[in-house]
């Protein structure tokens, strides 16, 4: 073979191959855009939703595993009420637990359309006391088939096809982007983030209003007790008084090439373990299962963070990239 026929044919198989790699590696592609609905200062992010054809919103919770509606919207509705699967509770932040569930015949958001699905019926019953148009919470169950891209300034959802090539996602203007890995143990976002020079396993949490610590890292890291100079009582109030929630401001925060300073966390109560049983528990939201033997002593990421930031997750990367105008400059709350 010739050196011009054998430059030639490896021309062609360039050419045959880098078409199969465009083949199997599609450009991006956007799926749906939802506009949601922000709150309370831009610190809860509300998802229109029609169940049964009834127009409601549901809070977009990240540290929720499972989709969850209200008993009073299973009663408004007429729907039918049944406990699930034997030893499966749900439990929320402040150890308020529901075995119960229940069955939507149609159930939409955006342009999905879930026929028939089973959800859990959410724990906390003072959930619509809060707004008489809260159906319930949005969780992971539905959404991370798809890339999920969250534009919280614009108070924006877009899902995107998973199937792009890695990394190729950066669609927006960002001066800026920082990419980290995570994983999802113990059905949570888990990401590694260094508050204060501590390396701590954070969960990135946008059904959590605030950014909280919990007061087991916060004496183990930290040295910070109820009594130690700094720590001021936290206007946040739980359920039960006994159980005060403290708080401290840090001076930094790094995560995903993002850095905050200064800022103020909420030192939390470990109510979840105290209230609840343990040798039941199989949690679908923020609180940590006991059988998965993950540390409880874990960072929350919270929206007065998160809501300054635009985040992609990447599924099948297992990444997240975050840019907005927060990335390597202070977050001011």
């Amino acid at each position: 073979m010739s050196v011009r026929s054998l430059f030639g044919w490896l021309i062609l198989f360039w050419l045959a191959t880098g078409a199969a790699r465009a083949e199997t590696c599609p450009p991006l592609q956007l799926l749906d855009q939802i506009q949601m609905v922000p709150v309370n200062d831009a610190t809860t992010m509300l998802v229109p939703v029609a169940i049964n054809g009834v127009e409601k919103l549901m809070i977009f919770d990240t540290g929720a595993s499972a989709s969850s509606v209200t008993r009073a919207l299973a009663d408004e509705l007429g729907l039918s009420v049944h406990p699930g699967i034997r030893g499966t509770r749900l439990y929320d932040v402040y150890g308020d637990q529901s075995v119960d569930v229940t069955t939507i015949e149609d159930f939409k958001f955006g342009q999905q359309n879930v026929r028939g699905g089973r959800y859990r019926i959410w724990p906390n019953p003072d959930l619509d006391k809060v707004d008489a148009r809260l159906a319930g919470v949005l969780a992971r169950d539905e959404l991370f088939q798809f890339d999920i891209d969250l534009d919280f300034p614009n108070a924006t959802l877009k899902l995107f096809s998973p199937g792009h090539c890695q990394g190729n996602i950066l669609y927006w203007k960002a001066a800026a982007i920082g990419v980290g890995e995570f994983d999802t143990r113990a059905d949570h976002i888990n990401i590694s983030a260094t508050l204060d020079g501590q390396k701590l396993n954070a969960i990135v949490d946008t059904g959590a209003v605030n950014s909280i610590l919990s007061a087991d890292a916060a004496r183990r890291f930290f040295g910070l007790t109820a009594d130690s100079p700094g720590i001021k009582r936290s206007a946040i109030l739980t359920k039960s008084p006994q159980y005060p929630v403290y708080q401290h401001q840090f001076s930094e925060l790094d995560f995903n090439g993002v850095n905050v300073r200064n800022l103020v966390i909420a030192i939390w109560p470990n109510i979840i373990n105290r209230n609840a049983d343990r040798s039941l528990q199989n949690t679908h939201n923020r609180a940590i299962p006991m059988s998965v033997g993950v540390d409880p002593s874990q960072l929350i990421i919270g929206m007065d963070i998160l809501r300054k930031l635009h985040i992609y997750i990447a599924i099948r990367e297992r990444r997240m990239y975050i840019s907005g105008a927060s990335v390597n400059s202070a977050v001011s709350k």
